[in-house]
């Protein structure tokens, strides 16, 4: 019985994940992938700011704390989308494609 509990549970989680998805592609016109993609940037910037040094990473770390702050509170995905492209940019910094 707890292997179907577990099943269940991952399935809700799973379907729940869609229906986040699906109220964030509805609420999508032109202005909010706009300014989702602008936010997305911005964040990617100060975390290759980050990356550059002791000063760079403190002017960078409140709008950072900031930025993530307000992605946890619209949605989960938003946040996961920042939190991705932190990692990809840090990673694209430190490879040396993406210089400042």
């Amino acid at each position: 019985m707890a292997g179907v509990d577990d099943d269940g549970g991952g399935d809700s989680g799973v379907l729940e994940s869609l229906v986040v998805v699906g109220q964030e592609i509805q609420r999508s016109n032109p202005n909010a992938v706009a300014v989702d993609v602008l936010y997305a940037f911005t964040t990617a910037f100060f975390a290759t700011l980050a990356v550059r040094g002791f000063w760079p990473a403190v002017i960078a770390a409140l709008p950072l704390a900031v930025l993530l702050y307000f992605a946890w509170q619209s949605s989960r995905l938003f946040l996961l989308t920042n939190v991705t492209v932190i990692v990809v940019a840090v990673a694209a910094t430190r490879a040396g494609y993406m210089p400042l």
